[in-house]
């Protein structure tokens, strides 16, 4: 009977330590698959909201430039209304072609330098002497109050 006490400390520090191996191997595990597995939602919900945002943009673009067009059309030839939408898209597409084209011509001229003076940079030493100035100042100020 002796040896059977003596055998059973041994095994269950040997239970003990196998499962202690094998939660650790489950945590690791579980920790690189809720990695992947988070990578993926975020991809997946971006592309969703993506989608969403675009057939939004998509419907309000769409309905209100149908409408308009609908508008127009049902309108008589010479009526000041049909005249006015026609003459507004027209001025809104002339003035978005000039903005698109000052836009290029300033993107491809060379940039000038600057016409204000810089100050030149204070060397190390020099910078290490104000601040020990300043330093100074405050110690004194401060041992003053």
């Amino acid at each position: 009977m002796a040896t059977k006490t003596k055998a059973a400390p041994a095994t269950v520090f040997s239970v003990l330590g196998d499962t202690l191996e094998t939660a650790a191997e489950s945590f690791e595990e579980a920790t690189a698959n809720s990695r992947d597995s988070a990578k993926r939602a975020a991809a997946t919900t971006k592309r969703a909201l993506g989608i969403g945002v675009h057939k939004a943009a998509y419907g309000i673009a769409f309905g209100m430039v149908y409408s308009a067009v609908f508008i127009t059309e049902m309108l008589p030839k010479g009526n000041i209304i049909r005249r006015g939408f026609i003459e507004g898209t027209e001025a809104a597409l002339d003035s978005r072609r000039k903005a698109q084209t000052a836009r290029e011509k300033k993107s491809a001229e060379p940039k000038a330098e600057s016409t204000t003076p810089r100050r030149k940079p204070k060397s190390s030493s020099r910078a290490r002497k104000v601040v020990e100035k300043r330093a100074a100042s405050f110690d004194g100020a401060t041992a003053q109050e």
